[in-house]
């Protein structure tokens, strides 16, 4: 690895040991995105991390968002740190301390299954991106050209439930910056993320005529039937949209077995490459309604909206990787871009015309399962690319100057 580039020292990144002690920490430190004892013990290992550089540092206490059934949802505290506010050149570090794993999931403990390789909760979604994000910030102010660059450091802990309680946080910052990383975990060969799927979680309630079922089961209208059956036709959708995702994830419903159940519900995913894709899904959807609905007794609703939407390249953001991918060449580290069907908070930052990179933290996969990895080599490969990124986009002579970026945004 190059040690020195354009008056940039790598000597003050740490070792890979001392990296991975960190990392298991924070993995072993719960912290799904509902337990909220959990996210304040990570919160506070995030602020302590961050406390010695320059700047301000402060965890934002942010309101509960509800859920589709109208309940309130907890919110942890977000952490952010903003440095220079007045450089002409402003970047947005973006990521989450939040994850899938609830303090009753089984998975806690990181392992090192073979060399090179440590598994645990959370490891590549995005602990091991926070890392990156950290000592990557170091490189920056260690260069002699940091005082031209700003930045702010916007870790929410609500983005695995779709950043219902951050979404202003986010939005307000990309409005203020110049362009944006995204310290989400990078595809295990290196490869950025290019595109995203747009996400939304929609809640679909049935209401029929309950009943006793040995008595008057004629009179009974089963609602957990007319609600499969809905489910059904929805998921056949995935055949005539393509490239769009229709997921049944939970339903329930019903109360004895000797009753005719009025009511069940469920849960969906949808995810579309295109604005053109949702639309025509959105009409599909209003004819099953329409359809379903035409039933004697019974009566299908459906609830919800997108929380983010596609995410798609631009000449902006190709720009930017095209410069990402040569410090990458310079270093001998391979770099690519794909598409994916998961979605981040870069979907959103994306909607607000931030030129952003996504996925600059940590090479890893398996994510969002007891298999969950990050390659231990790609702490360090990542800073490095990830510092030398601010570097450069600080230089004087950059061929990126600030009017440029800014005209990025129209």
């Amino acid at each position: 690895m190059v040690e020195s580039m354009d008056g940039l020292s790598f000597d003050g990144i740490p070792d890979e040991k001392s990296l991975v002690e960190t990392l298991v920490d924070w993995a072993e430190t719960s912290s799904g995105s509902e337990d909220m004892e959990g996210l304040d013990r990570m919160a506070e290992k995030i602020r302590a991390a961050f406390a010695d550089l320059p700047g301000h540092g402060e965890l934002v206490a942010l309101p509960p968002a509800e859920d589709l059934g109208g309940d309130p949802i907890p919110i942890g505290a977000a952490y952010r740190h903003r440095c220079r506010p007045e450089a002409p050149i402003q970047v947005l570090l973006s990521g989450h301390m939040d994850t899938v794993y609830g303090p009753d999931h089984p998975f806690k403990r990181c392992s090192f299954p073979e060399s090179g390789v440590l598994r645990g909760p959370g490891v590549a979604d995005m602990k091991g991106g926070l890392l990156v994000m950290r000592h990557a910030i170091d490189l920056l102010e260690n260069s002699p050209h940091a005082e031209n660059l700003g930045w702010e450091v916007l870790i929410n802990a609500d983005e695995e439930t779709g950043s219902l309680g951050s979404l202003g946080l986010l939005r307000e910052a990309a409005m203020r910056k110049t362009a944006g990383l995204v310290f989400e975990s990078a595809l295990p060969d290196g490869s950025l993320v290019r595109r995203r799927k747009g996400t939304g979680v929609f809640r679909t309630v049935a209401r029929g005529r309950s009943a006793h079922t040995g008595r008057d089961f004629a009179e009974g209208r089963n609602a957990i039937i007319a609600l499969s059956a809905f489910l059904v036709r929805l998921h056949g959708l995935n055949d005539t949209v393509p490239g769009a995702i229709v997921n049944v994830g939970r339903a329930r419903g019903g109360r004895a077995p000797n009753v005719v159940p009025d009511f069940a519900e469920a849960y969906v995913n949808i995810r579309v490459s295109c604005e053109e894709q949702l639309g025509l899904l959105d009409e599909r959807i209003r004819a099953l309604l329409k359809s379903a609905n035409e039933e004697d007794g019974i009566r299908i609703e459906w609830h919800g909206k997108m929380a983010r939407p596609p995410k798609h390249e631009t000449p902006a953001t190709e720009r930017l990787y095209e410069w990402y991918a040569g410090i990458a060449r310079e270093h001998s580290i391979p770099c690519d871009q794909r598409d994916t069907g998961g979605a981040s908070d870069g979907n959103i930052f994306a909607a607000e015309g931030l030129p952003h990179l996504d996925g600059v933290g940590v090479r890893g996969g398996r994510i969002h399962s007891e298999e969950e990895f990050v390659l231990i080599p790609s702490l360090r490969e990542r800073i490095t690319l990830a510092g030398a990124f601010l570097h450069r986009l600080a230089a004087p002579e950059t061929e990126f100057s600030p009017e440029q970026f800014h005209v990025f945004h129209s």
